[in-house]
């Protein structure tokens, strides 16, 4: 038994209908959210309960901090866990197997890819539990198309998958190359897990022209790429006020970079959640020069807190938001073309309105409600008729 569960957290009400189970690498802030909306839909239908299990209590890069379940019982699964990267983590937790046994699902979602996940969904194949494999992951960041063994694992656990689920047409085409039929692909939107606590200040209440938020990295958030675009900035004649909020190992880098160049940089380091409504409303203008992010909700919490967009094609937000609905500016990862970009947006406040209107008219489709009935139209055919 995981540390801190309770065996109610683990074993299902006998005199209940068979619950649903999530096996998923960690808790994020906005599964969290997800997985209370889901539980508080499952037992509004019909009185069933949702068992989230975790291959590890944290990823090592991360620092959220989560709150307890209300409506959803979880357990993290003992196993091995190596944190390859700060993005790449593996999880080996042959438990879940007896610990699928007790519960009895009526129904298995698989959180993406992993020996655990493997180990799972061998474990349902022998009892008959339909199973549903959801990804973030879109072709371009897909490791299946360099490696065998990914090609192999994957595969292995989408082959006889009852549906797929993710957040955008690219995660149906991975799962669609591994075997699922792309008519049993659901979309379920990724979202914030947070909402601005009130309308978004004007562009002369925020102090800073430019933000970075996230990990301070180049192989995947391109956090160098973001240096050398405020420094093309400042030798346009522009040095504008930089705010950075995340942390990694770049952080010094910039620092140093920024100082020596005189430019005005606030670096905040990690900050929790209850911290974001203000930063995203601090600046002017979100630079995101994503290098492979499978989506990338900063852009929606950027979006939402009214500040617009600069972004790399390549992330899912990239091209399934900005792109797809014209609320957001997508330029190739070249640096005098972000420079122009960025100072024309900076110089357009008309621009910059109209992409905070196009945003205002997509976002009400990126919910928590929204991702909760994705995983409900996908998870009803299993449920139908089941105990």
């Amino acid at each position: 038994m995981a540390a801190g569960a309770r065996p109610s957290d683990i074993l299902p009400d006998a005199s209940g209908p068979r619950p649903v189970v999530v096996v998923t690498g960690a808790l994020a802030p906005y599964t969290h959210v997800l997985y209370e909306g889901l539980a508080e839909r499952l037992a509004g239908r019909d009185g069933r309960a949702l068992h989230v299990l975790s291959c590890t209590p944290r990823e090592r890069a991360r620092q959220w901090v989560m709150p307890p379940p209300r409506l959803y019982r979880h357990a993290v699964l003992p196993g091995l866990r190596w944190h390859r990267s700060s993005i790449r983590n593996l999880y080996v937790n042959p438990v879940v197997v007896p610990r699928l046994a007790a519960l009895r699902p009526a129904a298995l979602v698989l959180n993406d890819f992993s020996p655990t996940m493997l180990f799972a969904r061998g474990a349902a194949r022998l009892r008959r539990i339909p199973t549903l494999v959801r990804t973030d992951g879109v072709p371009e960041t897909d490791p299946g198309q360099r490696s065998a063994p990914h090609r192999w694992l994957r595969r292995a656990i989408v082959s006889g998958a009852a549906a797929g689920i993710g957040p955008s047409a690219g995660s149906g085409a991975v799962l669609a190359r591994y075997g699922l039929p792309p008519e049993r692909f659901v979309l379920s939107p990724l979202f914030p897990a947070w909402t601005p606590p009130a309308p978004p200040p004007p562009d002369s209440a925020r102090p800073y022209d430019l933000l970075f938020c996230g990990m301070l990295n180049e192989e995947v958030k391109g956090a160098r790429f973001f240096t050398e675009v405020v420094l093309g900035c400042r030798d346009r004649g522009r040095p504008l006020s930089v705010r950075v909020a995340g942390d990694g190992p770049l952080r010094a880098e910039m620092e140093a970079r920024f100082a020596q160049a005189g430019l005005s940089a606030r670096f905040d380091g990690f900050l929790g959640q209850e911290a974001l409504p203000e930063v995203y409303a601090s600046a002017r203008l979100f630079l995101f020069p994503s290098r492979g992010d499978v989506w990338g909700i900063v852009v929606q919490e950027a979006l939402q807190s009214g500040t617009p967009v600069l972004a790399s094609p390549h992330s899912g937000a990239g091209r399934g938001l900005l792109e797809a609905h014209g609320c957001g500016a997508v330029r190739p990862m070249v640096v005098a073309d972000w420079v122009a970009a960025a100072l024309r947006l900076l110089d357009d406040g008309s621009l910059r309105e109209d992409l905070r209107r196009a945003a205002e008219r997509v976002l009400p489709h990126f919910t928590a409600e929204a991702a909760v009935a994705g995983y409900l139209a996908a998870l009803e055919p299993l449920l139908h008729g089941r105990p």
